[in-house]
C-alpha cells in the first residue's frame, strides 16, 4: 500500500519540482515583473510539460 503510494506521489512532486523552478526562472529573467503574456506562457508551457509527462509515462 505505501509503495503504491510512493509510485504515485513521486512524479507528482518531480512535475511539481520542474513547473516551480520554471516559475522562478521566469520571475528572475523578467526581474519580477512579467508582463501578462509571459505570465500565460509560462502557464501552458506548465501544463505542456504536466501533460507531455503524464502520456510519457503511461505509456511505460
Amino acid at each position: 500500500m505505501i509503495h503504491l503510494t510512493i509510485t504515485r506521489l513521486t512524479p507528482l512532486l518531480k512535475q511539481t519540482a520542474y513547473v516551480g523552478l520554471g516559475f522562478l526562472v521566469m520571475l528572475l529573467i523578467t526581474g519580477g515583473r512579467p508582463s501578462g503574456s509571459i505570465v500565460g506562457l509560462s502557464v501552458v508551457s506548465g501544463i505542456a510539460f504536466v501533460v507531455w509527462d503524464e502520456n510519457k509515462r503511461s505509456m511505460k
